[in-house]
């Protein structure tokens, strides 16, 4: 017995995890974390289903848990090098509306100081989790870092799916309502961090200007003043 989802061909999927599970959870996961490919698949649903699957004996925990790992990690890198590749050009020409130009010169600005923690609150933010990767790369984020910080997010990306599958498998339609509201609460979370940084950084540059402004006006204060 599988969980069903109401979606014909997502039920169709969770159908072959009994013979290719393994498989399925590192190719689902994979595919999530792609740059705009990630936003149309649902891998956490994949993954959970897993999780329920290892209830019932017809997987093992530590296999699923070990795939969830390896698709994660494997598809975010694939992300972070295709912008690190492709850099600006590829996030103006496949990102649409969402990237452009300036966001692309702010999003470096921005990776330098808050990358890390952007990569690990990201993991759980519905729409994001594919797109931050990809801009990283771009970004030239450090590859130590956003490798630390997703491995930490990979890792408990998965613990938690596993563990809403197992838990309330049996009632597979409250395990995604739960994994679907921790994405959206994820999603507003890194947009409040966004905004209040980017405020911060608004009054930041507007009191530099300010300062400079007045130093300018001190120096030519004392070019206007009579020479003795």
């Amino acid at each position: 017995m599988t969980p069903h989802t109401g979606i014909a061909a997502l039920d169709w999927v969770l159908s072959l995890l009994d013979g290719w599970g393994y498989l399925l959870v590192v190719l689902f996961t994979i595919l999530e974390n792609l740059f705009v490919i990630g936003s149309f698949t649902p891998g956490e649903t994949i993954v959970m289903a897993a999780g329920f699957l290892t209830v019932k004996g017809h997987l093992d925990v530590r296999i699923v848990f070990a795939c969830s790992i390896i698709g994660t990690v494997t598809g975010s890198n694939i992300s972070y090098f295709f912008g690190r590749k492709g850099g600006r050009q590829a996030l103006e020409r496949y990102g649409g509306r969402l990237v452009d130009a300036e966001r692309i010169l702010a999003a470096e600005e921005y990776f330098e100081r808050h990358g890390p923690k952007t990569v690990l609150i990201a993991r759980f933010a519905a729409v994001f989790k594919n797109f931050v990767p990809v801009i990283a790369g771009a970004s030239r984020m450090r590859i130590a870092l956003f490798e630390a910080y997703t491995l930490a997010g990979a890792l408990a990306y998965t613990t938690l799916m596993v563990v809403l599958g197992r838990v309330f498998g049996e009632n597979f339609d409250k395990a995604l309502a739960i994994a679907r509201n921790i994405t959206w609460a994820g999603l507003v979370l890194l947009l409040g961090m966004l905004a209040a940084l980017w405020v911060g950084r608004r009054r930041y540059l507007r009191a530099k200007v300010e300062a400079l402004a007045k130093e300018a006006e001190k120096e030519a204060a004392k070019d206007a003043e009579p020479q003795g």
